[in-house]
């Protein structure tokens, strides 16, 4: 794995300034100018820009199904009957070799585990809180830092637009959101929130709460380190997605007060 450095690096090879610049401290002072960016954007800037830019993904996805495998079995189940049976019936024997066939059956198994993985943060139906009264409803009984939502961020996009491994819409964005906020403070954070107040910030009860973690970090494999040049990485891609910082209008900042009483946050019904 190259380091932060290295990687700055070789994502700047087009720039001149770069090219120029051949001294051995240019990659730590380019890891340096990360990290000083990544502290300049405030934390409610950085969820204005997290609310807008999964909002876009789930716009553009729209209602489908939440996998992969349930949209082709969707697919399958309109076909004409009068195209099946004009088909004509071919039988072909197939000789592979035993270990193409367990490639394969690993290949079909780990599709049906993250499948089955992916539909515990479906709904029936979009839960009656829009988007971004949820993602402010969090920040303003749990407040994060902006190295979370970044993280987060970067997670559920490489699961839904990288990887698609699962689809960002309506009826799955919020448990989605929870669970991606929840890895990334813990991922990130020295301290988190305890699990009962976070659960019924979230609308959800602390066993469901774990299951949607524990879902979260096996559709990502695991792969949950970042670095300050990845999370700026991340907050560039938003911009120039068309994320602008501001455009989420209502959103609020909310407190750097982790005492807040947990008896202040009104309990919201987990959708089913």
């Amino acid at each position: 794995m190259s380091s932060p450095a290295a990687a700055s690096q070789q994502g700047n090879a087009g720039s001149p300034t770069v090219a120029s610049a051949q001294s051995p401290s240019s990659g730590t002072m380019g890891a340096a100018g990360d990290q000083a960016e990544l502290f300049s954007i405030s934390p409610s800037t950085a969820l204005s820009m997290f609310c807008t830019h999964i909002g876009n993904i789930v716009r553009l996805t729209g209602d489908v199904p939440p996998t992969p495998l349930m949209q082709a079995a969707f697919h399958s189940k309109v076909a004409e009957p009068e195209d099946i049976e004009s088909t004509p019936l071919k039988v072909t024997e197939l000789h592979c070799s035993q270990a193409r066939d367990s490639t394969a059956e690993g290949a079909v198994l780990e599709t049906i585990q993250q499948n089955a993985l992916a539909k515990k943060f479906f709904s029936k139906k979009a839960p009656p809180i829009s988007l971004e009264e949820y993602i402010s409803r969090l920040q303003r009984y749990c407040p994060m830092s902006t190295a979370v939502y970044l993280a987060a961020s970067l997670y559920i996009t490489r699961l839904t637009t990288v990887e698609k491994i699962i689809f960002l819409t309506p009826r799955n964005v919020h448990r989605l959101v929870l669970a991606g906020l929840r890895v990334a403070m813990k991922a990130l954070e020295d301290l988190s929130y305890p699990h009962s107040r976070f659960a019924r910030v979230g609308g959800v009860s602390e066993r469901e709460l774990s299951r949607l973690e524990i879902s979260f970090c096996f559709l990502a494999d695991f792969e949950l380190k970042v670095d300050p040049h990845m999370l700026m990485n991340e907050a560039r891609s938003m911009q120039k997605d068309g994320v602008l910082v501001g455009s989420v209008p209502g959103m609020t900042t909310g407190t750097s007060d982790h005492n807040r009483d947990e008896q202040s946050a009104p309990a919201v019904t987990a959708p089913s």
